[in-house]
């Protein structure tokens, strides 16, 4: 667990990327890595037209050679349920030709990120759930210089694939399976060592409107242990998207922000200052155990250093209007 001192002082450093500008899909499968703790997630954010939100990930983990799959939904019908299940790395799968990524054929990502990528997610374990969606639009984001960041010394790899899009399908619990439409969010990450040793906190943020000629932000931001920012968003400005931007300093209730806690009121500024800062006061709707989830026992949480949670919530913000954000961290 994290000690904090009295007084916490921190200035911030910029991860710069390297590289040239990447697409989108050239990035959508594993990056393999020899790294005995290498790690690498798939993410989903899907905000439903009927109130609910769902979420997916997959993810790689070199450490102990399994794979992760995890979904929760929140309000949906008035119930929020979550679960997870952890694999031998021998059920993940991955079809360059088809554009398939499987976990057991029970959990897939179908498509190349874009229009018609498909997210399936399936699971019988202390209930019956079922996720099955599919991106009917999808904006492009631009991948800044490959996506790859220098942090503290360590290579990490961010892919916002999918800033923006609508999706349509289908969501269900114990056999209650409803047909829904909303808006989703992709990105892709990994790391040649554990996640923690260089993320302290992550925030995914999305605009969800279909408002034409407004103001949206879309992307993700991480802090180093070191105070270390790297990430980027997705603005589109008056209808129009804009140059990707990243961030060069985050406050909490006006000083810079200790990322060994989670925050009051954040702000993130950028590196143009043309574009408006991010600001939102995050008081969450949800507070989500990931290990817990994974079924992980508390002694093996607590020998890795204490559980790791997901805030979740919105806010209405001037001028990026409403923003639903998930704050993760010890």
């Amino acid at each position: 667990m994290y000690i904090l001192p009295l007084l916490f002082l921190i200035s911030f450093a910029f991860a710069e990327p390297t590289g040239e500008v990447g697409s989108s899909s050239a990035d959508f499968f594993r990056h393999p890595s020899s790294a005995k703790n290498y790690s690498e997630s798939w993410d989903y954010v899907f905000v439903l037209d009927n109130g609910a939100k769902a979420y997916v990930t997959y993810t790689w983990l070199n450490s102990s050679n399994e794979v992760g799959t995890q979904f929760s939904i929140w309000n949906f019908r008035n119930k929020s349920a979550n679960v997870g299940r952890i694999y031998p790395k021998e059920r993940y799968s991955e079809n360059r030709t088809t554009n398939v990524i499987s976990i057991k054929d029970e959990y897939k990502m179908e498509n190349l990120p874009g229009k018609d990528h498909r997210v399936l997610f399936t699971a019988d374990k202390n209930g019956k759930f079922f996720l099955d969606l599919k991106f009917t639009s999808a904006q492009t984001a631009k991948i800044p210089n490959n996506g790859l960041f220098n942090v503290d010394g360590q290579v990490c790899g961010l892919y916002i694939h999918i800033p923006y899009g609508r999706v349509e399908g289908r969501v269900g619990i114990n056999g209650d399976t409803v047909a829904v439409k909303g808006y989703g969010y992709m990105d892709h990450s990994w790391t040649g060592t554990e996640t923690t040793n260089v993320i302290s906190r992550s925030f995914i943020f999305t605009t969800t409107t279909l408002e034409k000629n407004v103001n949206k932000i879309s992307g993700r931001v991480n802090v180093s242990p070191k105070g270390t920012l790297f990430g980027y968003a997705v603005p589109v400005i008056e209808g129009a998207l804009a140059e990707t931007v990243m961030p060069i300093q985050i406050l909490d209730n006006g000083s810079n922000y200790n990322p060994k806690k989670f925050p009051g009121n954040v702000e993130i500024k950028w590196n143009r200052e043309e574009i408006p800062p991010f600001s939102f006061a995050a008081a969450y709707q949800e507070k989500f155990p990931l290990l817990a989830s994974l079924g992980i026992p508390k002694i093996a949480i607590s020998a890795k250093g204490g559980e790791i949670y997901h805030l979740r919530g919105r806010s209405k913000t001037d001028p990026w209007g409403r923003v639903d954000w998930a704050i993760s961290g010890k």
